[in-house]
């Protein structure tokens, strides 16, 4: 059996707050985890502002609030390219936060080792833990199930699936994950599963490009797609129960980050 526990060789970016650049003077703030082999980058910020007023009384606390969205959005914009986005961000970052060069890290869990680095070397956070809000922390959940199912590493199981063989030439989107289970009742079972992770509220263009695409996948083969998502949507959001509908009414399944073991399970069994 493949060892889907084996560690994954990693970088990691500590983000520094280096208000006084020339006197080469910083402090830790946050930092980002990057796992090449998962195409996983994730961020986690400080939100213990009086460290910083410690540091710099005349510290901008708005400008640093917004760090992690900004670049929670940055990663989900240059998701095709992570590295090409950490090496820009290598040469961009040079005034008052600044991005450590990479150093080489260990780790079965990606998301687990982003914790115990971010307490070890930034410090504690001043608030709840991470929850799976953004399209690539649902993705990383979902990895994390198919590794304890053991089938992360079934290559019957595809990742970045391109989307131009099963569409038309030039389309750009790839899908998560994908595979036909194996044969049923002594047949083969050529139908096409697909699996994409998305936030329902964080991502409703994307809702609508799944949308699209699978249609077109469709119009070709008989294939059946199903989104991971984070939650089911809250009363009251409508950007989720808009992204909802559009899944809803394409006939695309979603499972919440939360049953994604008993889903890594049901693709195990498919694959059996």
């Amino acid at each position: 059996m493949p060892n889907e526990h084996r560690a994954k060789t990693c970088s990691y970016y500590l983000v520094r707050y280096a208000p006084h650049a020339e006197r080469e003077e910083f402090l830790n703030v946050g930092i980002l985890l990057h796992s090449p082999e998962e195409q996983f980058l994730d961020c986690l910020m400080t939100r213990d502002l009086r460290r910083v007023k410690n540091f710099h009384r005349q510290a901008d606390l708005e400008f640093l609030r917004g760090l992690q969205d900004y670049f929670e959005q940055q990663i989900q914009q240059h998701e095709d390219n992570l590295q090409g986005f950490l090496a820009a961000m290598e040469q961009s970052f040079s005034h008052v936060i600044q991005l450590a060069p990479a150093r080489p890290v260990s780790a079965a869990e990606p998301r687990e080792q982003l914790l115990h680095l971010f307490e070890r070397l930034v410090g504690k956070r001043a608030s709840v833990p991470q929850t799976a809000e953004t399209r690539m922390r649902i993705k990383q959940s979902f990895v994390e199930a198919l590794r304890r199912a053991h089938v992360l590493d079934d290559k019957r199981l595809e990742k970045r699936i391109p989307a131009a063989p099963l569409t038309h030439p030039g389309d750009p989107f790839h899908f998560d994950f994908g595979y036909r289970p194996a044969m049923s009742a002594g047949k083969p079972n050529g139908h096409l599963k697909l699996l994409h992770a998305l936030s329902l509220h964080r991502d409703p263009e994307l809702a609508s490009i799944l949308s699209l695409t699978i249609g077109y996948v469709r119009a070709e083969q008989p294939a059946q797609l199903t989104a991971i998502i984070e939650r089911q949507p809250a009363r009251g959001d409508k950007t989720a129960g808009h992204s909802y509908r559009i899944l809803s009414d394409a006939g695309i399944t979603m499972h919440p980050v939360a049953e994604v073991d008993a889903l890594a399970k049901s693709i195990r069994n498919e694959l059996a």
